[in-house]
């Protein structure tokens, strides 16, 4: 019909995060170092991690990276379900095993035998997911050595001695209140309300605050 125009149809193309994230909408598989009986973190260096599931349609790419770089291209890593004591050697292991350690986003250390977090964890400036239920943490001036970590959204903690702290929720929220989950629980508007009034009532803020005019 004259006068009117044809609209050409054009097939959905993917969104730009989903081709930021990989061009077959995949994630590389973690680093899994996970039941390997690793006691210090060094000793795991020589270690050979789990392999992944095997995944046909990247088995052609994967070879390819395989004969490219022995690091991890990932931004997992895994090293649950071991009896690692200490972090100290963190830092030098993520060097050796990924291309750009910087960029881990989700580090695992459940069921360990953690009592003391260190400073190495706030290196990991891209950190957003950190599991470390089912270790030995019990001081709560351990949480400290998280507060720099500002792009942490998922942390875990259950299953410490650290948990039978009396408000033990609403203080974890108050140390990190840009965590919009806790121990799988999402942080509600509910629980920010609550974590202000016990703030206010256990003089965590001010104790903040002042160290912070202190640093300054």
């Amino acid at each position: 019909m004259s006068g009117m125009s044809v609209v050409k149809y054009q097939p959905k193309r993917k969104s730009d995060t989903q081709s930021a994230i990989d061009a077959y909408n995949e994630i590389v598989p973690p680093m899994d170092f996970s039941f390997c009986r690793i006691v210090n973190i060094a000793d795991a260096t020589e270690e050979e991690p789990r392999p992944p599931p095997p995944s046909p349609r990247k088995q052609q790419q994967q070879q390819h990276e395989d004969d490219q770089s022995s690091k991890s291209s990932g931004k997992c890593l895994k090293l649950n379900n071991n009896s690692i004591t200490n972090l100290e050697c963190l830092i030098p292991f993520a060097q050796e095993k990924f291309a750009d350690w910087q960029c881990i986003a989700w580090i695992d250390f459940s069921h360990n035998e953690l009592a003391k977090l260190g400073p190495e964890l706030t290196e990991f400036v891209n950190l957003r997911i950190l599991y470390l239920h089912g270790n030995q943490i019990q001081d709560p001036a351990q949480i400290d050595q998280l507060i720099p970590l500002k792009n942490l959204r998922k942390l875990t903690l259950h299953g410490n001695p650290l948990e039978r702290i009396n408000g033990y929720r609403w203080l974890i929220l108050s140390k990190l209140p840009q965590l919009n989950s806790l121990d799988f629980s999402a942080a509600t508007k509910a629980d920010r309300v609550t974590t202000r009034t016990w703030d206010k009532m256990n003089c965590w803020g001010a104790k903040k605050k002042k160290k912070q005019v202190e640093e300054d």
